[in-house]
């Protein structure tokens, strides 16, 4: 049995960014309406049950949304299916499009319609940081962990914000969250890069460029209160949903503030040790922006076989 620790006001949840209704988060559990659909994603380890805005769930694969999940008023669920980028040139439209209602019963075609998205997109945008991403995240969704795997491609919802208060647009690979606390006797929040291999460390969206846009979160208040308050949710939620697995051992106390991770992921000695002199420059540029240095995890992607 899990131990909820904190308590979540829902009357202050329409000030919050990411987290669903009563209602949408009843329908997931037992005896709900998208029960079956739920459990049929939960067993599918590729996937990922991600909490949006608006009362929305998306559901990922490989970092792509392959889902989209949400309630009407009458609480009557409405279930999108992946963007027809993936099958505009191929004509290869996955037989199942959730429009009949039956659809919700029937678990079968449920995984025949996963089985086809995933090869439409994973022909659209092959890459093996995904995997290893995925395969993080499943990894780590335990409080029995060190690290706690919260969300994934977070970004900040600017809405509503001046252009001129505006920070710049970038998507967070993973939020994490250490459940041993700091010096401070607080649990850090952090925002986690990966990198897999030499050539994910340069150009536009390289080491130092998520050094400096992780800097302009950290310094903004809006956006670090609305991560924090995201977390929150998203923990509680999917603690609920049984997406989090273990005993909360005690409590979270959030800092005010996120810091930053680096996860670079090596193939060999060689990128080993050219990455750590990635992880070197990224920490010299964190000083510059006087900011914590990164925590750099090295992690190693080949596959040893004993």
């Amino acid at each position: 049995m899990q131990k909820h620790i904190f308590a979540l006001d829902y009357t202050t949840l329409n000030n919050m960014a990411r987290y669903i209704s009563d209602k949408h988060l009843k329908a997931y559990q037992k005896g709900g309406v998208l029960n079956k659909l739920f459990e049929t994603i939960k067993e599918d380890p590729e996937l990922s049950f991600e909490i949006r805005m608006n009362d929305e769930v998306m559901v990922h694969y490989h970092k792509d949304k392959i889902l989209t999940i949400t309630l009407s008023r009458k609480g009557e669920p409405k279930v999108t299916i992946l963007s027809d980028k993936y099958y505009k040139e191929s004509g290869n439209k996955p037989k199942i499009d959730f429009q009949d209602p039956h659809n919700f019963i029937a678990k079968e075609e449920m995984r025949e319609y996963f089985r086809e998205a995933k090869k439409l997109v994973y022909v659209y945008k092959m890459g093996a940081e995904f995997n290893v991403q995925q395969n993080i995240a499943l990894g780590n969704h335990s409080f029995d962990n060190r690290f706690l795997v919260v969300d994934m491609e977070w970004q900040f919802s600017q809405a509503g914000i001046p252009k001129g208060e505006r920070i710049s647009k970038t998507r967070v690979d993973l939020i994490i969250v250490d459940t041993i606390r700091n010096t401070d006797g607080e649990n850090d929040i952090y925002l986690a890069e990966l990198k897999l291999g030499l050539g994910a460390t340069e150009g536009a969206s390289g080491t130092i460029d998520h050094v400096d846009k992780t800097a302009e979160i950290i310094y903004n208040k809006k956006a670090c209160d609305s991560l924090k308050e995201d977390v929150k949710s998203i923990v509680k939620q999917k603690t609920e949903l049984g997406l989090i697995e273990g005993t909360q051992k005690e409590e979270f106390h959030f800092s005010s503030k996120p810091k930053m991770m680096l996860i670079l992921a090596y193939r060999g000695k060689k990128e080993l040790d050219l990455l750590k002199l990635e992880c070197e420059k990224a920490k010299q540029e964190a000083l510059k922006k006087n900011i914590d240095e990164p925590l750099c995890i090295m992690h190693d992607a080949l596959i040893k076989l004993s």
